[in-house]
Formats: structure tokens, sequence, C-alpha cells
């Protein structure tokens, strides 16, 4: 890991494409930058770590270039690929908010460039510069709810898959069946109707 110079960077890619990164959505050029100069821009190479689980999770990152891959670990000792982040993502912004360590390993899929903020620095965003503090909270909720959303997703086709390998259970029999006058209709014994 390497810190790079901050105004540098930001030249280098040129205003443009920071726009272009969804935790900056709509913020202000100047803020940017400023939010470039008070944090830290680092490059990691390939392989790289950034942070550990059970570290504390006293700063978030967002990934300004390249890809980053969090790794949870499983209870039989392997690690499972939690999230991939892309540009734009933030990575570790959860654990910070809730208080607790880092539950991942995340490292560089590729040679990558993101920017550490800081807890104090994020206060101070909020006591300084309200309008933009807002803004830049609401593209980081924005992203939470994709990832939620596309958490759920994968536990509902996990779980479909999963009622696929289960055999069907039997119909029952008639004497299993009870009718019922009042809606008119035969129910298995024991079962309850939801509305």
């Amino acid at each position: 890991m390497r810190e790079n110079d901050a105004l540098d960077y930001w030249h280098g890619q040129g205003p443009d494409y920071f726009r272009e990164l969804s935790t900056f959505g709509a913020l202000p050029d100047e803020a940017v930058l400023r939010m470039l100069q008070k944090g830290r821009v680092i490059s990691l190479e390939a392989g790289e770590r950034l942070y550990s689980k059970g570290e504390s999770s006293e700063e978030f990152y967002i990934v300004l270039s390249g890809r980053m891959n969090s790794w949870m670990p499983r209870r039989d000792g392997g690690w499972t690929l939690a999230r991939c982040h892309e540009p734009g993502d933030d990575m570790g912004f959860v654990p910070m908010i809730a208080l607790v360590d880092r539950p991942a390993n995340t490292q560089a899929e590729v040679d990558s460039v993101v920017l550490e903020i800081s807890c104090g620095q994020f206060l101070d965003l909020q006591q300084k510069e309200p309008d933009v503090f807002g803004l830049m909270l609401l593209n980081l909720v924005r992203g939470m709810a994709r990832t939620v959303i596309t958490m759920v997703s994968i536990m509902a086709e996990r779980d479909s898959q999963l009622h696929k390998v289960y055999a069907k259970r039997p119909s029952p029999g008639k004497s299993d069946l009870r009718y019922c006058p009042v809606l008119g209709l035969s129910l298995a014994r024991g079962s309850m109707l939801k509305f």
C-alpha cells in the first residue's frame, strides 16, 4: 500500500471521472476534492489486503479505481466471497456506523486505488458541510439498499433451489381432508388459512 498525492490524483482523473462514482453523485467538485485532500488516497497492488476481519472499524473506504473483494469467514474455517466492490462503491461503512469490528478481509482483486475517510473526517463533514454530508449519506444509503436487495434476491434464489431438491409432500388422502361449510372448502387436518 502506498499513499498518493490527492491533488495529483484529482488532476490525473479529472472532475468528470469523480462525478460518475456513485458515492460522489451530485456532490460539488470542490467538496469531492476536499474529501480527497482530507482523507487518504491509497494505491493497492492486486492481492494486497486493505483490512482484516476483527480490526477496528474507524474508517471506511470508497473504491476510486480497480476492484476490491470482501471475504467472509465460514464456520468450516474457509472463506466466502461476500462482495465485489467496483469504482464508486463503499467498503467498511456499515461496520463503522454499527460500531463493530470488521467482519471480513478486504483485498484488491486488481491494482486499485481507494479513498480512506476516517470517523473524524466524516463527523467534520457533517458539522461543517451538512448539505454535502446529507447528499453523501444519501448516496451511501442508496448503495447499502442496492446491496440488501441483491443479497435478498440471492437468498430467495438459493431457497428456491434448495426446495427443488426436497421431494414434494404427497397430497393428503381423502381421510385427511375435512370439509369446512363456512368456507365451502375441503382442508387438510391441522392446516391453517392465512389471509
